[in-house]
């Protein structure tokens, strides 16, 4: 089992990113949010799920955020694309809050996550972070991947929504919205989820 990988980043198109460790490449799902700098050592707590025909391996800032993943992938229905997307839309802390205030209007704006799935996820979440502690580094603000890359910060934005279910029409609007100059593709992401959520 690989638990965790350290490495420089070599391509990364949200959610794939291309970790270069010691002159080997893995490729890894990742959150679109993830905080990186391309070309700077990057560490990732790791999950792998093998199936019969493919391996894919998953990369998560912290251990908190690969438990919780892992945790949903747990729940009936929820499969990796789904646990990643929500991992994606919310921090550790933000899930935690909408599970104690059973905001189920919140976990729909998942895309993928329908009614019926969010009072599971309600449900099931509730009763296992009933005991979970969370860590003030879960709150903390992540940024995006620095200007080095060779795509912009809005089309990196997009993309991720894209990835995330949105169609490319209604990603491209909700960046168009709230993308301003200066701003890094994860506050690109974060505000167009938000403003996704009052529509």
């Amino acid at each position: 089992m690989i638990g965790a990988l350290k490495g420089v980043p070599l391509v990364w198109q949200p959610p794939e990113l291309v970790l270069d460790v010691q002159g080997v490449g893995y490729e890894l799902q990742v959150p679109s949010t993830l905080s990186l700098q391309m070309g700077e050592p990057l560490q990732l707590y790791t999950h792998l799920i093998v199936r019969d025909d493919q391996m894919q391996l998953y990369g998560f800032e912290s251990q908190q955020q690969r438990d919780v993943f892992r945790t949903l992938l747990k729940i009936n229905g929820v499969g990796a694309k789904m646990a990643l997307a929500i991992v994606t839309t919310w921090t550790v802390a933000e899930l935690m809050q909408i599970i104690q205030q059973e905001n189920l209007k919140a976990l729909t704006q998942v895309p993928g996550v329908g009614k019926k799935t969010a009072e599971r996820l309600l449900v099931e979440l509730k009763h296992k972070f009933a005991h979970t502690e969370v860590q003030a580094s879960a709150t903390a603000s992540v940024s995006a991947p620095d200007t080095g890359c060779l795509l912009s910060e809005d089309i990196l934005a997009q993309q991720a929504l894209e990835q995330l279910g949105y169609k490319p029409q209604e990603a491209a609007r909700l960046v168009n919205q709230v993308a301003e100059a200066g701003l890094e593709t994860a506050e690109i992401i974060k505000r167009a989820l938000k403003q996704a959520q009052v529509r």
